[in-house]
């Protein structure tokens, strides 16, 4: 059974962040690259624990996606990943609540 995944509002401010980026100079590669990261993430319903802790206290992962990160948690009781930020690899880490 895979697990439910939900984009949380910082993950979907991250995401709109970084496509308009792009969209500056590339408004097709920026939709390309925004599915891919949508894409990817939602992938980790299946085998969200194959990723390697960012913040094991915390349980936080991350999914490299070079240059981009994709920052996440897994319950596996509730059976949920929360995609908590996509990442630029080159910026300062990014603020957990």
């Amino acid at each position: 059974m895979d697990f439910k995944v939900l984009i949380t509002d910082s993950a979907l401010a991250d995401l709109r962040e970084i496509v308009e980026f792009i969209a500056q100079d590339d408004p097709q590669a920026a939709a390309r690259l925004g599915e891919k990261l949508i894409s990817r993430a939602l992938n980790l319903a299946t085998l969200p624990e194959r990723h390697a802790y960012h913040d094991a206290q915390r349980a936080i992962r991350k999914m490299p996606l070079p240059p981009y990160l994709v920052f996440y948690t897994c319950d596996k009781s509730a059976r949920v990943v929360n995609i908590l930020h996509f990442w630029h690899g080159a910026r300062r880490w990014p603020e957990f609540s």
